[in-house]
């Protein structure tokens, strides 16, 4: 994956969480979360992203912003009753942590380095 490809799946990813909390609000039902909970997942994925890049070759300090990332979301998805990660969202921010972790030298992309913390 390329910047720009990290780019359009974090997109992807939040757009996926607008359009359900639009879709429960016109049906007269609360999604659970509300924007400022979607800017704040982006800002997560951000520092991961930066972190990841500024760490490449540093497989510990990868590591650790991969784990500090998943617990954030996790919080963060707790903090939401546990709406604001839906199943395409999880499948994409997977693909994403873990691809960007690849790049920078941590596992295959391949390989779920999440699931020891993941409760998404």
């Amino acid at each position: 994956m390329n910047a720009h490809d990290y780019v359009e799946l974090k997109s992807e990813i939040l757009d996926g969480m607008r359009s359900y909390m639009d879709d429960l609000r016109a049906d007269g039902a609360a999604p659970g979360y509300a924007e400022r909970d979607i800017d704040a997942c982006e800002a997560i994925v951000d520092r991961y992203l930066d972190a990841a890049r500024d760490g490449s070759g540093d497989l510990a300090r990868v590591r650790a912003a991969l784990k500090t990332a998943v617990l954030a979301l996790n919080a963060l998805n707790a903090r939401c009753g546990y709406a604001l990660i839906e199943t395409e969202q999880r499948e994409g921010l997977c693909d994403l942590l873990l691809g960007a972790a690849a790049e920078a030298g941590l596992g295959s992309g391949e390989e779920d380095l999440t699931e020891a913390w993941r409760e998404w």
